[in-house]
């Protein structure tokens, strides 16, 4: 029997490019999760999810969990690619399918049940207010999201944050923020030096009046009209991430099919005799 000499049908080129993307990708993973576990354990707090709604309002939670799908996705890229195994690459790339497929469908259920959607999300919300300074990360993304869409609130505005144990207007309430909202709602809150008892009071006020000191727009409708005014932005990054996946899938398709061929032209060759 001849010696086997190979027949280049592996293109190394499709293999690195697969290789870098994926480690790149997977080093980030990895340091977002440390991000996340790190921002559990400075606030001296144990990650106790028992609901979706507990999941949705712990930013920690989310990104650790964003991380972990990447990371294991990931790593059967890397493995595959480094490797030239088939086996870890067809993993890759039915994960790859998968997500992208969960995003179509999240997608077409965002566009036929918008309303329904917008009280889910407000659910969250509401859930995020009540627990508006208990949790270290939920107040600073909820005061970085305020701030940055210039909303206050969910569904109803700045009255929402009558949820909240601190600025409800209950009588028994003996908080000195009392009938307030956060300074995140106040039409300066981005000023270096922040007055943070801009929103005293406020939810006493009709939205004509409180408007003249803080945004009476909730978070939910405002998100809608940002994204409605950045509409081509916004496809061409879903375009984007889309593309990205597309051609993660089809790298790892292409890499194994050569793979396979390469092995079958060594077992035809094997199987011959000299």
């Amino acid at each position: 029997m001849g010696k086997y000499h190979p027949s280049h049908h592996v293109n190394e080129g499709i293999r690195y490019v697969l290789y870098g993307f994926n480690f790149i990708l997977w080093i980030v993973s990895v340091f977002l999760l440390l991000v996340g576990i790190f921002g559990i354990a400075i606030r001296e707090d144990n990650l106790n999810i028992n609901s979706h709604i507990e999941f949705l309002t712990d930013p920690a939670a989310i990104l650790i969990a964003i991380a972990a799908v990447v990371f294991v996705v990931t790593f059967f890229g890397c493995v595959g690619a480094l490797n030239e195994n088939c086996l870890f690459l067809r993993i890759y790339f039915i994960l790859l399918i998968i997500i992208f497929v969960i995003e179509i469908i999240c997608g077409i259920l965002t566009f036929a049940f918008s309303s329904q959607l917008q009280e889910k999300v407000d659910e969250v919300i509401q859930a995020g207010i009540k627990d508006y300074r208990t949790n270290a990360d939920l107040t600073n993304f909820i005061d970085f999201a305020q701030r940055e869409l210039e909303c206050c609130g969910g569904l109803d505005g700045y009255k929402d944050w009558n949820g909240n144990r601190y600025f409800n207007c209950t009588d028994d309430n003996k908080s000195v923020e009392r009938c307030a909202v956060p300074y995140s709602c106040c039409l300066n809150s981005d000023e270096e030096v922040i007055n943070t008892m801009c929103g005293f009071q406020v939810q006493r006020e009709l939205p004509v009046e409180a408007s003249e000191r803080i945004y009476i727009t909730g978070c939910i409708d405002k998100f809608v009209q940002e994204a409605r005014n950045r509409s081509l932005l916004l496809g061409i990054a879903v375009f984007g991430i889309a593309a990205f996946q597309l051609f993660g899938i089809f790298l790892a398709f292409e890499l194994c099919r050569e793979l396979e061929e390469e092995r079958r032209n060594y077992h035809k060759h094997s199987a011959t005799p000299s």
